[in-house]
């Protein structure tokens, strides 16, 4: 019986084949990391760039409305200056809004601003009955502070709106009752039409508090302090005044006609193969070299600020 010879490989071509295989493969699989990495990155980087333009258009359309409905100046139908009480803080301090807007420049520190404006409620409240000058009452289209409406409406509490405006007039009114029929403290000082709009006024103050290695960028309405951002490293105020001066701490704040705004906002993820000497220069402050793994973003922007402007 015949015999043929076996078709087959030699230990060391296969150890060859093992070799080259493994080669091949630790290429691509290095390839595929690097290229995966990038794409990390880059995502990272469109991520960082949307949340800081977010977060700088938020700000900017917030403080745009400043002083509406207010001036520059708020004041109650009494004659006084709006006080306003800080719900939020410990102890309820009674604040005095002296302006609409209120800057502190913080030496050595981040910035804080604080506004004042009217603010409509969703559905509107409208009168469906003409308020006359010396009235003391008010009926609305719906009561306030009940579904739809939000918790914080029409109140005479520190923890909701105890302050009023009408569209047609910026005076403040204070509550003493809040329900479809409304209690003022002070008379009406002049008529107010039916279906005019009433307003809430409401304080907003923007600054920024420690938090896990960064810092936590807030918007405190006096009742409570809403957390925009967890990870913003900076934030400064500029003012654009009436002569075209643009300042830190102006000193007649009914003056402002702009404020630039900006920002440093942080990564929310860190790359260890970034490390950056970058330093930032935000108005007057100057932020970094932070020497750690997080990519950084400065945004700015300048916000016309016109009802500040109207007497």
């Amino acid at each position: 019986m015949k015999r043929f010879p076996c078709a087959g490989v030699t230990l060391v071509e296969l150890l060859v084949a093992m070799l080259i295989a493994s080669l091949v493969g630790g290429m691509i699989l290095q390839l595929v990391v690097s290229f995966q990495s990038r794409i990390l990155t880059e995502i990272s980087r469109n991520d960082l760039q949307d949340r800081a333009g977010r977060l700088i258009r938020f700000l900017a359309s917030d403080i745009r409305d400043a002083a509406f409905l207010q001036g520059p100046k708020p004041q109650t139908a009494g004659g006084s200056p709006l006080s306003l009480v800080h719900d939020s803080l410990a102890g309820d301090p009674l604040e005095s809004m002296s302006f609409s807007l209120l800057p502190d420049d913080i030496t050595a520190g981040d910035d804080r601003l604080t506004i004042v404006k009217a603010i409509s409620f969703a559905p509107p409240l409208r009168l469906v009955q003409p308020g006359l000058s010396g009235d003391f009452w008010l009926t609305l289209n719906r009561r306030p502070n009940r579904s739809p409406g939000s918790t914080r409406e029409l109140q005479p509490t520190p923890e909701a709106i105890n302050h009023l405006v009408f569209a047609s007039h910026p005076l403040c009114y204070t509550v003493q009752l809040a329900d479809l029929t409304v209690q003022l403290n002070q008379p009406l000082l002049e008529n107010v039409p039916i279906g005019t709009e009433v307003l809430g006024v409401r304080a907003y103050a923007y600054l920024l508090d420690p938090f896990s290695g960064s810092k936590r960028l807030r918007r405190d309405d006096f009742t409570s302090r809403a957390i925009l951002d967890n990870a913003v490293d900076g934030l400064q105020f500029e003012y654009l005044l009436a002569d075209g001066a643009l300042v830190n701490q102006p000193a007649s704040p009914q003056d402002i006609r702009g404020v630039r705004i900006s920002l440093l906002v942080r990564d929310l993820r860190a790359d260890q193969s970034y490390i950056s000497e970058t330093i930032y220069t935000l108005a007057n402050r100057v932020y970094g070299p932070f020497r750690d793994h997080y990519r950084r973003t400065l945004v700015s922007q300048l916000v016309e600020v016109k009802n500040n402007g109207l007497q």
